[in-house]
């Protein structure tokens, strides 16, 4: 019921994730990010969301997790610990939830995340 009051009073835009923007690659390069590193998240997000968006059941295009999740502070190194960091303490938990029914495949998506770069 909140929900449906909240879409009758405000207005909403569709924001999807920006992983293949090149602006969002020069934003971590430009924080010192690796270009293996900066690939690796597009690479590995991209192939995600993809499944994400293929769950049709129970996810779809809604879910898919967003680039924000490494737009960091500039006092941040941007290194492989801090991408393992990111994925084991924000979107694991976040693809757990998703896919609560399924922890086998939850846990086959972020073993892959967090596979070495």
């Amino acid at each position: 019921m909140v929900d449906y009051a909240l879409r009758r009073r405000f207005i909403f835009f569709t924001l999807e994730p920006q992983f293949q923007s090149s602006a969002f690659a020069s934003f971590l390069e430009d924080l010192s990010a690796s270009k293996t590193l900066v690939g690796a998240i597009v690479d590995r997000f991209g192939v995600l969301n993809k499944k994400i968006t293929e769950d049709i059941t129970n996810l779809g295009p809604g879910f898919c997790v967003g680039h924000s999740f490494f737009c960091p502070g500039s006092q941040i190194t941007l290194d492989e610990a801090w991408y393992q960091q990111i994925v084991k303490t924000e979107v694991a938990p976040l693809l757990r939830e998703y896919w609560f029914d399924k922890p086998k495949h939850a846990q086959d998506a972020i073993d892959r995340l967090l596979e070495k770069l």
